[in-house]
């Protein structure tokens, strides 16, 4: 301490004495406790005692349902229930940890906190009969006035296993709370295995633990009492052998689940990573392409500053800039097979196709354990391939689950007086669509019987679209997952809304379907169009096509790609023998004619043109988007708007 420092202190203090006041320090800042996830279920395997529900771990089991302890099919020592219907009734549900009571908060719950509900399912086969409301769902209640919780969304009625979670606030006024697994099947109607169940006080789920879990780089676990019994605790511990990259992944992932006071001391570790703390902020949706374009200028030694710059103008369509800072980032890291999958998606935008497969084939290299022969499916088609890439090593993974769903669906058709039903869909209602659509489906109609208008009104009439999905789908998206369901449920013909068709199908659909089990006009091998799609209801190719998409959207949920639906169907084939040999017995059609009216329809209507187009394909798409002032009155468009067209 120097004098000046020493005399300063001494004044303050004689000054504080004189004038009576106490002498103020200011506090040192509050040091952040060490963030801990508490799993309040005291036995997340279900060891307890069944209908036992005021011990630990105890479960209520409704009175129309059996429950019994049972070790999870698939999962080596992970124990859980198994619950079967006992009655006629499918209000069928078990409650861990107690129902409802007066007075009860079951699970350690308290009024007024939020909290969120995980579990795993195992379905060894699709429930049957009618099924409850909130079959297959989480369900949290409470007793507080006129308060009700939603439920979480359902798990698939599939083989295999789900994972199902629920956010929720327990209402400041409750007097009770519980979170009941309903089944939701009656007698006879299959079984349902809940295991792995959490209820954490987190606005989003988090990753399953128990105190049994291994400790791992990032966190140790406990239980908070006796094993099996008592609450669980993860706390956040980074460990000696955690590389600054692991730190700074785990941060990343920890960000994107919305964990802040992990991200908060996990940064800590990250002092002066500029690179690190730009992808956190990404990850939790902030703006980092300034930081990120520091990094560039600085140097950015390995390019992983351009990789991310680059990922950011494809999103946002940029494909120049994308394409010279995706270059930089390969440059740096050739090794790095993503960046060369990334830049070849800037060339496939920029139509630069021997670019594309140039660098594709340079990342392939390095990408030695693909499930598929990569070589030949670049060879096939230069475009997307990372996507394509992506969706095959995802499909290659869960082909075996994906191919039970087929097969159990497969071997329980639906009971139907359809007769090669078509289908056109346009989800306001037809009444509300372009004059485009309102001529393609009068003009479908005239011709064809057994055609089913279809929108958001009556979908659920035909088939059951998951939740879930009709929440967070695109249209197009949602019409690419809605003709499959309808096709591999009823069979007959998909036609989009903006498809002319002037004729009977009956004859082409016959032909078509004489052989094969599926038709889809095509440009080679698996490339397809899915505009015009046909199939009967005993395909297998339309069953695994629907399994794959549907597993797709539960477990990854991401549209890494417009054309998605196309190529989920193309990797199947490279992946599944009895795909790929229904689709060799199928009959081809080439797509580029069905699309040469598509080319003409603002040009000037010439009879002889017209007929040779109608002579080359018995169904035409066509567009229902263009600007108004295209549209002129001798167009072949405006004839067919009119219905002025022999």
């Amino acid at each position: 301490m120097t004098t000046a420092t020493t005399l300063w202190t001494r004044l303050a203090r004689l000054r504080a004495a004189a004038t009576g006041r106490p002498r103020t320090t200011t506090p040192p800042p509050p040091v952040e406790a060490v963030p801990t996830v508490i799993n309040l279920v005291a036995d997340p395997g279900f060891r307890g005692p069944l209908d036992r529900p005021f011990e630990a771990g105890g479960v209520h089991v409704h009175a129309h349902n059996s429950c019994e302890i049972t070790e999870i099919p698939g999962r080596p020592g992970v124990t859980g229930v198994r619950v079967e219907g006992t009655g006629r009734t499918n209000d069928t549900f078990i409650a861990p940890g107690g129902y409802q009571a007066p007075g009860a908060m079951r699970l350690g719950m308290r009024a007024g906190s939020t909290y969120t509900a995980s579990v795993s399912i195992f379905l060894l086969a699709p429930l049957t009969g009618a099924l409850h409301a909130t079959a297959l769902r989480l369900v949290p209640g409470c007793v507080a006035g006129r308060h009700t919780l939603e439920p979480s969304p359902p798990a698939r009625n599939e083989y295999g296993h789900h994972r199902i979670s629920v956010t929720f606030t327990v209402p400041a006024e409750a007097t009770s709370a519980w979170i009941s697994l309903h089944s939701g099947m009656a007698r006879g109607g299959g079984l349902v295995h809940w295991y792995d169940f959490a209820l954490t006080e987190t606005a989003a789920p988090v990753d399953h633990f128990d105190g049994a879990t291994p400790d791992d780089l990032f966190h140790t676990y406990e239980w908070t009492g006796e094993p099996n019994a008592s609450p669980s605790r993860r706390t956040l511990r980074v460990s000696g052998d955690a590389t600054p990259a692991a730190i700074a992944a785990e941060a990343v992932r920890q960000a994107w689940a919305g964990a802040a006071g992990e991200v908060r001391h996990l940064r800590r570790h990250l002092a002066g990573d500029r690179l690190a703390t730009a992808r956190i902020a990404l990850a939790e949706g902030q703006e980092a392409a300034e930081a990120l374009r520091g990094i560039v200028a600085a140097g950015d030694p390995d390019g992983s500053a351009a990789y991310e710059l680059g990922r950011l103008a494809l999103a946002e369509r940029d494909w120049e800039t994308a394409e010279k800072l995706l270059r930089e980032a390969v440059a740096k890291q050739p090794e790095a097979y993503e960046r060369g999958y990334a830049l070849a998606s800037a060339y496939d935008r920029l139509k630069r196709r021997e670019d594309s497969k140039r660098v594709a084939a340079a990342a392939l290299e390095h990408d030695t354990k693909l499930p598929f022969d990569g070589p030949a499916v670049l060879d096939l088609d230069v475009r997307f391939f990372g996507a394509r890439r992506d969706l095959g090593v995802f499909l290659a993974e869960h082909l075996d689950q994906i191919r039970t769903q087929a097969s159990q669906r497969l071997a329980a058709p639906t009971s139907s007086t359809f007769d090669q039903p078509i289908f056109i869909y346009w989800a306001q209602g037809f009444a509300s669509a372009p004059p485009v659509v309102q001529a393609c489906l009068a003009a479908l109609k005239a011709h064809n019987p057994g055609v089913h208008e279809l929108s958001d009104a009556n979908v659920s009439a035909y088939v059951d679209v998951p939740s879930d999905l009709r929440d967070r789908l695109d249209r197009a998206r949602f019409s690419d997952l809605l003709r499959m369901l309808l096709l591999e449920k009823f069979g007959g013909v998909w036609v989009e809304a903006s498809c002319y068709v002037s004729e009977p199908l009956r004859p082409h659909i016959d032909a078509a379907l004489a052989q094969g089990g599926a038709f889809a006009f095509n440009y080679t091998g698996p490339f397809i169009s899915n505009w015009f799609l046909a199939a009967r209801p005993d395909s297998y190719l339309l069953h695994l096509w629907r399994a794959a998409a549907l597993l797709w959207w539960e477990l990854r949920g991401e549209l890494i790609d417009d054309f998605l639906h196309h190529h989920i169907f193309e990797m199947l084939h490279h992946l599944d023998d009895r795909f790929r040999t229904e689709w060799a017995q199928c009959r081809r059609i080439n797509a580029k004619p069905p699309h040469a009216l598509q080319g003409v329809m603002f040009e000037p209507y010439e009879p002889d043109m017209f007929q040779t187009i109608r002579e080359g394909a018995f169904a035409h798409k066509l567009r229902y988007r263009y600007p108004d002032s295209q549209l002129r009155s001798e167009s072949y468009l405006a004839r067919i708007i009119r219905g002025d067209l022999p």
